[in-house]
Parts: structure tokens; sequence; C-alpha cells
């Protein structure tokens, strides 16, 4: 092992911490990210909750087709027929309809925000699709759920 002459460290183990402490960073930042997944939300879940109980229109639409962004995150348009309007007199029954889905493909990292992010294979994956809609006919916080069947 070769000293310096001004009693540090001996070079090696500069650059041995160093590579520990960038170790210990990455990990932490890929359990804080596998531990969000899907998403990074940091509203409460009162708030989400909130915003589902005040949407104007809970509709359940069979997904028949999914447009992706070509970004690594943004809106992806999902297109299906509404099969169930649990909520509200906006929507019918068999009615085409595209709605608007936050979406990022995997390793994106989208901002921080209230945003919710579905992952794009999911997304596409999914058969149906519960989204909680405003007055306008748009999402209302993101809320949009994946469904293997029919509620």
């Amino acid at each position: 092992m070769v000293y310096r002459s001004d009693r540090r460290q001996p070079e090696g183990a500069a650059r041995q911490a160093l590579r520990h402490t960038l170790r210990n960073t990455a990990l932490a930042g890929l359990l804080l990210l596998g531990g969000a997944a899907p998403a990074l939300a940091l509203m409460s879940p009162q708030v989400y909750a909130s915003a589902r109980e005040g949407a104007k229109s809970v509709i359940v639409v069979a997904v028949e087709g999914v447009t992706l962004t070509p970004r690594a995150f943004g809106t992806c348009a999902v297109a299906g027929t509404v099969k169930v309007v649990e909520r509200g007199e906006a929507y019918t029954v068999g009615q085409k309809v595209t709605l608007d889905i936050p979406c990022a493909k995997p390793n994106a990292l989208p901002p921080l925000g209230g945003t919710i992010y579905q992952e794009t294979e999911k997304l596409q994956a999914a058969k149906f699709g519960r989204a909680y809609l405003d007055a306008d006919g748009k999402l209302v916080l993101s809320q949009y759920f994946q469904l293997e069947a029919l509620p």
C-alpha cells in the first residue's frame, strides 16, 4: 500500500470510499423508485380518494387500443368502448371513447408531482380500465385503474 506523506488515507482507500458511497446512493435510489412503482405520486391517498368521490363520471372501458407517447413519459391515448357507467349521465354503454392517460415507459424518470404515470406495458396489456372523469371528460388527478375483468 502506498501512503501519502500528508497523513491522509491511503491512495486506494479514497477511491474505494467514493465507490462505496456511489454504490449505496444508487442502491438507495433504486429502492426508492422500486418502492414507489408504478407511480411517484406525492399527494396523500386522501387527496386521490376525494378526487374519485368528486368525479362527475365513472366509467369502465373495454380497451381496444393504446397510442403511446413517443417520449419517455407523457400522455397515452386509450381508446375503447364504455361497458359500464358507474356514475354520471354523460356516457352511455356502447359509446366509443378515447381517454388521455398519463403514462411512462419502463425506466423513465418523470418529474415528481401529483401525476400518477401508468406503465406503458401494463397500460397496453390491460383489457379494461376504470376512469374517473370531470364534467369535461378529463381524468381527475390521474385516476385511471387497469382491470383484468369487468366488475
